[in-house]
């Protein structure tokens, strides 16, 4: 017994060893995002809003995006799905799940007819605000809105978290383009699928994105998810 634990611990210290350095860009983790009203129909936009912003900074040259997926594995393990709010204490556990330094979280309201968006990155060592960013406008212009955020968020992530002079060349990836007509009733059809996957719900799912690309034909990205899942 003595002879197999000393094997096992000197198995793990070579892994450890031989293990290579970690990456030196930060890992960044957009979380859903919280929405305390009343309209249900609104709540499942939490999930397309994320989805959309980690399409678009994926590119972006200091960080790494956690996929959605995989933080959906952790929301599910965490039971965190049918919460309307993911307080920072929330969000900074899960950051530390996922292996991210920071998160990225947000909530959406819809007061006086102005659609507002607010969002703060976390820093997940020190429990701290790092960078925010905030945009207000009509909710028809959800995907002008969406687009003004990534603008602000790519400034903010750029100036709070600057890239290592050692952190290797990323490779980009295509970003599927934004819809020319901002529409929110698109946006939270494809957030409704993105609901569905999460659930199993193939055929909902499958419904909801055909709906949607027949709606608007150049988003993108809700053409790609339904490519997907008639393979």
């Amino acid at each position: 017994m003595h002879r197999a634990t000393a094997l096992l611990c000197c198995l793990f210290a070579f892994a450890v060893g031989a293990a290579p350095p970690a990456a030196t860009r930060p890992t960044l983790a957009i979380l859903y995002f919280d929405y305390d009203q009343k309209d249900a129909e609104l709540e499942a936009l939490k999930k397309g809003l994320a989805q959309m912003l980690i399409a678009d900074l994926v590119n972006h040259p200091t960080v790494t995006l956690v996929e959605r997926a995989r933080m959906q594995e952790i929301f599910d393990e965490l039971k965190l799905n049918e919460s309307k709010r993911v307080d920072p204490e929330t969000a900074v556990k899960v950051g530390k799940i996922l292996g991210a330094q920071y998160v990225l979280i947000g909530g959406y309201m819809i007061t006086l007819g102005k659609m507002q968006i607010t969002t703060r990155i976390v820093s997940v060592e020190k429990t701290l605000t790092v960078g925010a960013a905030r945009v207000v406008g009509a909710p028809d212009s959800f995907f002008d809105l969406e687009a003004e955020l990534v603008t602000r968020l790519t400034k903010e992530l750029t100036e709070k978290i600057p890239p290592t002079e050692a952190a290797p060349q990323k490779a980009t990836r295509d970003v599927p383009g934004r819809p020319a007509k901002s529409n929110l009733k698109v946006a939270l059809g494809y957030s409704r699928a993105l609901a569905a996957i999460d659930k199993k719900d193939k055929a909902t799912a499958k419904k909801e994105l055909e709906a949607v690309v027949k709606e608007q034909p150049d988003f993108v990205l809700a053409t790609l998810d339904l490519a997907g899942m008639v393979k």
